[in-house]
């Protein structure tokens, strides 16, 4: 496989930004330039360290990113979760597996994330494929393009729930 060079902040605008509807500040990233870097996930164990936007809390429902209960979801989450999930939500992640199941194998495409502490990500765009691919068992090799940012609250606001543990708006990666 070739090595590829990373994306530049402009090739990740060009690609995201008409997509990218979670609270991802357009601003800092382009005037401060943050890296980006290739990452590729082909196993479930990959997906398990992508978390969404979307959120549940202690009586299995869905919340906004800044309720006190919220606690973000996983990508080995959604298939037990599934049942919960709005029903729009729902229609479009199955759409997605009928999608996969009649396409190429392995399944491919790329995907903006944002990094989050311990290897992890969190999807800032393309969450219903990443779900479907979740629930479908197909094969897949994805691609994020992972925006390696400062870790502030004022960068991506979904960023909260991992602030809380540290007590602050920021923290180091």
């Amino acid at each position: 496989m070739t090595a590829q060079s990373s994306p530049t902040p402009m090739e990740f605008e060009e690609t995201f930004r008409d997509a990218i509807r979670v609270g991802f500040n357009w601003d800092r990233f382009l005037s401060e330039e943050w890296p980006i870097e290739r990452v590729v996930l082909n196993s479930d164990d990959d997906l398990a360290r992508c978390f969404t936007p979307w959120y549940v809390g202690k009586c299995a429902e869905e919340l906004s990113y800044d309720h006190p209960h919220a606690v973000p979801m996983s990508l080995s989450d959604v298939p037990e979760a599934f049942s919960i999930l709005s029903d729009g939500r729902k229609v479009d992640v199955q759409e997605k597996i009928d999608e996969f199941r009649g396409g190429p194998s392995p399944v491919r495409f790329t995907v903006p994330t944002y990094a989050l502490p311990d290897d992890r990500y969190f999807v800032l765009d393309k969450n219903h494929r990443l779900s479907a691919l979740a629930v479908s068992g197909m094969p897949f090799e994805v691609e994020l393009w992972n925006v390696r940012g400062p870790f502030e609250k004022d960068c991506l606001l979904d960023l909260d729930f991992w602030l809380k543990d540290k007590g602050d708006d920021s923290a180091d990666l």
